[in-house]
């Protein structure tokens, strides 16, 4: 695999790391509002993180390829030279 694709899969693993987050704060949101857990953060901020989290995390798995060509540049192409016939006589 070139740089370029590693990027990409390392990218679009943050992703999904992003939006499975994102997902876990909706539940810790849920347990302020229903009063399971006391702290000093409302219901309201941890959807707000959580909404950013997914959103992040979305962007991070469908633009992966895009992001990763936009910042790793490109393998530089290779030239396969036919044989020569005064090399193979050497």
């Amino acid at each position: 695999m070139s740089p370029r694709m590693w990027f990409t899969l390392v990218l679009r693993t943050l992703g999904a790391y992003q939006v499975l987050t994102g997902l876990s704060t909706f539940v810790t949101a849920l347990n302020v509002y229903l009063g399971w857990y006391e702290g000093s953060a409302t219901a309201l901020a941890f959807i707000n993180h959580a909404v950013e989290s997914i959103v992040i995390g979305a962007l991070l798995v469908v633009c992966a390829a895009k992001f990763s060509a936009l910042l790793v540049p490109p393998l530089p192409a290779t030239s396969v030279e036919p044989p020569n016939e005064a090399s193979a006589n050497v």
